[in-house]
């Protein structure tokens, strides 16, 4: 008896790791999981800007300023481009894409839209079918049309600003954006997300990357609610085996070296991401 459960229990043990085995290995490789460094740039390119965004493992870029042909020189070499779309605003500068929109894409308060006047753009609606539609649009545009590697999804983070006081809206936003990003996984494109914590917890099965903005050594320290957030944010990150990556303007050394201490990848630029 005592032989014929020993056989059951190895019997089941090796099932059981045949069955984790054929799983992870059937996962998709995340693209970024190897990339130790990388650079943000949405300014216009010229010859000597392309060879030296060809020198990143991983660049993010506004790919409106560039053609296919200007693609391919960066990743020649192995360079992955993602290309920036901006998720929940919409830029009143992008006059192509701002024209297309229609009252249903704006989200409205009170029945009114809602300017953001830091950015000049204007918050959108993301349980819009119509607005999600235009925004894959925009993707097989400047993304797929142009075989970048994947999309920065930027403003994530307005759903958990905006609708932290209205969890009803703020989980009809974030149903709205996974159905987004669920199509663009169909179209095989991998995802950044920008910010957004909270949506995270959500999205997180989707994404490829999340990025941190504004990763500074001291803030981050002496603020308990980033503490709380880091312990959480590497959690998700080793459930769903998406990539941490952090941006600083302040304290160098000190924020990168946090950064990575967490396992996070860090890029520092004290200059606005359109200058070099």
């Amino acid at each position: 008896m005592k032989k014929k459960i020993i056989v059951l229990i190895c019997t089941g043990a090796v099932l059981m790791l045949s069955f984790w085995f054929f799983y992870h290995s059937g996962k998709p490789v995340n693209p970024l999981a190897d990339v130790t460094r990388y650079k943000i740039y949405y300014g216009s390119p010229n010859e000597k800007i392309i060879k030296k965004l060809a020198e990143f493992p991983l660049v993010i870029i506004e790919p409106v300023f560039y053609s296919g042909k200007q693609i391919s020189e960066i990743q020649k070499d192995g360079t992955l481009v993602y290309g920036y779309i901006n998720s929940m605003e919409a830029d009143r500068w992008n006059h192509d894409l701002f024209k297309k929109f229609t009252e249903q894409d704006f989200f409205k308060k009170d029945g009114k839209k809602v300017y953001i006047e830091e950015w000049d753009a204007y918050l959108m609606d993301m349980k819009s079918t119509g607005y999600r539609t235009k925004l894959l649009n925009e993707a097989d545009k400047q993304i797929s049309d142009k075989q970048l590697d994947g999309v920065f999804m930027d403003t994530v983070g307005d759903i958990d600003d905006y609708f932290a006081d209205d969890p009803k809206e703020m989980n009809a936003q974030q149903e709205g954006l996974i159905l987004l990003f669920q199509d663009l996984e169909n179209r095989g494109l991998s995802i950044i997300q920008n910010w957004g914590m909270n949506t995270a917890a959500k999205t997180a099965p989707y994404i490829d990357g999340f990025m941190w903005e504004g990763f500074q050594y001291t803030k981050i320290r002496e603020d308990q609610w980033s503490l709380n957030w880091i312990k959480k944010m590497r959690g998700l990150s080793d459930e769903h085996g998406f990539k941490i990556f952090t941006v600083s303007s302040k304290e160098k050394a000190k924020s990168a070296k946090y950064s990575a201490d967490h396992g996070f990848v860090h890029f520092y630029t004290p200059k606005d991401y359109q200058e070099w």
